[in-house]
């Protein structure tokens, strides 16, 4: 069986790359070759304009000399442990539809209509209708926009199986469609720790906090900080965007195996991330998570909705919260074999067609 996945496995973004590799590793598990499909015509950079001289000229030449680096680590990883095939040409479904069986869209916020880049590709418009399948997708919203529901109506009409992150994009495939979606898991979920560990280097042995941030927090920053000063400890910082009160290291020089592992062995995460919360779980480390503002807010469900599951609801907006031992594995059981026996429908349901 030949699983073509669409997801934001070229994005330079831990979970993105992450929830990625754990659901082709998932697939061939299941005995499906799990690929992921690229696209010939990229999405294009927002180019931005910087000054030629003086000192804001030096700090631009840095921001980019560090992005190259940070864009090289998430390129080994992908290369290392990522199958992806060569470009397609997204009109050329004919090529497509022949090397394929089936097409998975998802995980992560692949139908955002918020996010630059997300288009008819992750609607899988390419594609016969009976080899259309979701897994995990993600709205990233609690309603969908006014402008596009006809079309996004269409689209979604025309899969066979729908699966969806959270709770809330199960009612906008219901409001658009009347169908049912199920609510699947995302995939760093269907691993389990000692999995995780095969890909995760080693911090070292000094016990440390770990800030890891997707926006910046000035209060989570402030606490983390202080967390850590109280108790002796070193506190690590990553960030998923440069910000310049944590400096260039937490954003450029942390590869995707040092994330992974310095999620393992954290004392403590403070984090206002997702993945940041779903990997806590996964190696049982305490957590304490911020809550985003503005725009960023209609994210949080997500976050809830996973810590509602674990049963670790204090994490959130909280102090440190720390799972007990197995504790989490066991309330995430029957969500981890309900997503795996979907995975399993979805591939039985493309061989016979």
């Amino acid at each position: 069986m030949r699983a073509g996945i669409v997801t934001f496995h070229e994005a330079d973004n831990f979970g993105a790359v992450l929830q990625a590799y754990a659901l082709q590793q998932t697939l061939n598990k299941l005995d499906a070759s799990g690929t992921f499909v690229s696209f010939t015509d990229k999405v294009k950079k927002q180019e931005t304009y910087f000054p030629d001289k003086g000192p804001a000229a030096l700090f631009a030449q840095r921001i980019v000399s560090e992005g190259k680096k940070r864009e090289e680590l998430f390129r080994q990883f992908r290369e290392q442990y990522m199958n992806c095939l060569a470009d397609y040409d997204l009109n050329d479904k004919k090529s497509l539809n022949n090397d394929f069986d089936c097409f998975i869209a998802g995980s992560d916020q692949i139908w955002n209509f918020r996010i630059p880049g997300v288009d008819g590709r992750y609607f899988l418009t390419f594609s016969e209708d009976k080899k259309k399948y979701s897994y995990a997708a993600s709205f990233g919203t609690e309603e969908f926009p006014e402008k596009g529901r006809a079309w996004c109506s269409d689209q979604l009409n025309s899969f066979r199986k729908i699966s969806v992150r959270e709770s809330s994009g199960q009612k906008i495939v219901q409001d658009l469609t009347g169908r049912h979606a199920e609510v699947s898991l995302d995939p760093t979920l269907l691993l389990s720790r000692e999995e995780w560990m095969k890909i995760a280097t080693k911090p070292g042995n000094n016990p440390y906090y770990l800030l890891f941030m997707v926006k910046y927090d000035a209060d989570l920053h402030k606490r983390a900080k202080a967390k850590a000063e109280s108790d002796g400890l070193e506190l690590r910082i990553i960030t998923a965007a440069f910000m310049p009160q944590c400096g260039f290291p937490a954003w450029s020089q942390v590869s995707v195996n040092d994330w992974v592992g310095l999620m393992a062995h954290s004392s403590g995460t403070f984090t206002n991330s997702f993945h940041g919360t779903a990997f806590s779980l996964i190696f049982e480390r305490p957590v304490a998570v911020a809550g985003n503002a503005g725009e960023l807010a209609k994210r949080n469900g997500r976050i809830e909705d996973l810590l509602k599951k674990a049963g670790l609801s204090e994490a959130m907006d909280g102090d440190l919260a720390e799972p007990g031992a197995g504790i989490i594995s066991e309330n995430l059981k029957n969500d981890r074999e309900a997503s795996v026996n979907y995975l399993k429908d979805v591939l039985a349901d493309a061989a016979d067609t």
